[in-house]
């Protein structure tokens, strides 16, 4: 009897031994799991700055496109300016030479007048009109000379208009050559303007792609981060399983996790399952579940029964809750911006768990789900219902 009695006892300090190292165990892996979500954390920080980053560099490229595209529609301006300078510079030419001329003819015309009257001398006009054979003859003889008196003036007075107006065209011929080197200085400097930003805006490129370099390097790490954290999910499944005495089987009901009537109208599929054009990377990469276009704050739904394994932020996905339904099942709900239930909660279908939004990488609020099986992602369309 006391030999039962002992032997009884020695099995049941072995067996609360086993229990004790298993929860030990079990609280070291949690504790590691708290390790990889603040790593993840810290690079979901960086990789927010580095985005940020990355759209002030894209708006800055955007403001050189516009200074550039207007500093070459002033030069295209410009060089219809200074092609009508020259245009007005070659007819003031001509006005000025044609000018020249027209003075040079009647300064010679004058000149033979004043040679014509010098060798008459001033007496040459009495002798005509005293050698006249009547008076009508003289008074003839004397309104011809009125005549040619006239004409002389007249002559003198068109040479001194043809003068200034000579001056006034030398004077607008230098004006016009001055607003010429003007505006081909002009042009020069908006040459210059344009060389420099599109060198900066080469630097801000180049600065682009180094950050678009980095960004994807931080992809890859926390994409690594969250192969880690499904490792350490299915440890944990895998110790609450032995610890509860096994995982329970899927149940395979499933219910709306979202409604019409909380929206107002169906929703609609955004982006599919699988690979993609990535919005922010602008590259090719693996989906790895469906999103859906809903307003910030729109209530979400467990689509089936089972425990939450996590309600935290999840680096890129944002605030997330993804819950166990047993079998290998779970499903992720991501970006959300208020998070409604904790880490270990049981919830059926058709509780509310969070509400959506646009928190982690995202592009606009929308809802992100995921199911995985056994950690693995798989087309969450089957199981994506949306209730009334």
């Amino acid at each position: 009897m006391n030999k039962r009695l002992v032997a009884f006892a020695l099995l049941i300090i072995f067996a609360f031994g086993l229990t004790s190292a298993n929860a030990d165990e079990l609280s070291n892996k949690k504790n590691q799991l708290n390790d990889v979500k603040a790593n993840i954390n810290n690079l979901k920080k960086k990789i927010g700055n580095i985005k940020e980053e990355k759209e002030d560099v894209l708006q800055k490229i955007k403001d050189f496109e516009k200074k550039i595209n207007n500093l070459q529609n002033q030069i295209y301006d410009l060089d219809d300016k200074i092609q009508n300078k020259k245009a007005e510079i070659n007819i003031t030419n001509n006005e000025l030479e044609n000018a020249i001329k027209d003075f040079d003819n009647e300064k010679e015309l004058y000149a033979k007048r004043l040679r014509a009257l010098y060798m008459e001398g001033s007496l040459g006009y009495l002798d005509v009109l005293f050698a006249a054979e009547s008076f009508s003859d003289f008074i003839s003889k004397y309104e011809i000379f009125n005549k040619i008196i006239d004409y002389d003036k007249n002559l003198l007075l068109e040479m001194k208009e043809k003068q200034e107006n000579i001056k006034s065209k030398k004077q607008l011929l230098e004006s016009q050559k001055k607003q010429l080197l003007s505006l081909q200085q002009e042009q020069i400097n908006k040459k210059y303007e344009v060389a420099k930003a599109t060198e900066e805006q080469k630097g801000y490129y180049k600065k682009l792609e180094e950050n678009q370099e980095e960004l994807e390097k931080m992809l890859d790490e926390e994409l690594k981060e969250s192969k880690a954290l499904e490792a350490q999910i299915r440890a944990l499944q895998e110790k609450l399983a032995k610890k509860n005495g096994g995982s329970g089987k899927y149940s395979g009901s499933k219910t709306g996790i979202l409604k019409v009537s909380d929206i107002g109208y169906m929703p609609k599929l955004t982006s599919d399952y699988g690979n993609r054009f990535h919005p922010i990377l602008k590259k090719y990469k693996m989906h790895t579940g469906i999103d859906i276009g809903v307003p910030t704050g729109t209530p979400i739904y467990a689509m089936s029964d089972g425990e939450v394994l996590i309600a935290s932020y999840m680096n890129g996905y944002g605030y997330t809750v993804v819950i166990d339904h047993g079998g290998g099942v779970t499903s992720l709900y991501a970006h959300c911006s208020k998070l409604l239930v904790h880490e270990g909660q049981k919830v059926d279908k058709g509780d509310m768990i969070a509400k959506s939004g646009s928190s982690g990488r995202s592009t606009g609020p929308h809802l992100h789900f995921e199911v995985r099986i056994n950690g693995n992602p798989v087309d969450p369309k089957p199981y994506y219902i949306v209730g009334q």
